[in-house]
């Protein structure tokens, strides 16, 4: 019986050893090409919301355009986490400078001890990021700025690079603001309330524009985003 156990222990884990997945950090232009493929996704579903309303069946098709808000905010947050594993390489790696949350990153003792032991290796860094932000949201304005202030990226020139019109009376830093917590308070209240409103259960209005809307701004957002990383 004690033999069985143990073969049955070493079974189990060979088995985690196959099925572990080695974390990747990906380059730059992988990191937007990704983001680009989401979205491509995403814009294909009007087509589906289009031939839905045609049908007459309206509700079916804003329930589309409410997946698609969904989806953009999972694409941007997604690609925020992969450009935090990035630069925070590049930073390790002395090719950014390093900034003061970098240089606050709270780091356990199992952590530190994994590190003393790999040399030079930054796999242990890089694990090390994915299981520490793999859990935070990064789509509300909050969490996008204290994300590339870690990363040493001027948030009022991404803000201008994606925002600034001539003429224009709202300032590009308060218009990613107000995009970026747009973006997040309604994927929050379709995912978590149905789109639904707590003080009276009024489902909110969603058409195929204010869909479009958004991703056009988180579009621009990103572009700039990446323009800002490329060139430190």
């Amino acid at each position: 019986m004690a033999d069985r156990n143990l073969d049955l222990t070493a079974r189990n884990e060979d088995t985690r050893d196959k099925f572990r997945t080695e974390v990747i950090r990906f380059e730059l232009n992988q990191i937007l090409q990704h983001f680009t493929e989401s979205i491509q996704a995403i814009n294909a579903q009007f087509g589906v919301a289009d031939e839905l309303c045609k049908a007459g069946k309206i509700t079916e098709g804003e329930n589309i355009w409410r997946a698609q808000i969904v989806f953009l905010a999972s694409a941007f947050d997604f690609y925020m986490h992969e450009l935090t594993k990035y630069g925070l390489c590049e930073i390790y790696n002395e090719n950014w400078n390093r900034t003061d949350k970098y240089d606050n990153l709270q780091v356990s003792m199992k952590v530190i001890e994994i590190a003393l032991k790999s040399g030079e290796d930054i796999d242990w860094f890089l694990e090390y990021i994915n299981g520490y932000y793999q859990v935070i949201t990064m789509v509300s304005y909050e969490s996008v700025s204290n994300q590339l202030k870690l990363l040493g990226i001027d948030l009022v020139r991404v803000a201008d690079n994606a925002f600034y019109q001539r003429g224009e009376t709202e300032k590009p830093k308060h218009k990613i603001k107000r995009r970026l917590n747009e973006l997040f308070t309604r994927r929050n209240i379709i995912a978590h309330q149905a789109d639904r409103a707590h003080t009276d259960a009024q489902v909110t209005i969603i058409t195929k524009e204010i869909v479009q809307d958004f991703i056009h701004d988180i579009e621009k957002i990103v572009n700039s985003i990446d323009t800002e990383a490329r060139n430190k």
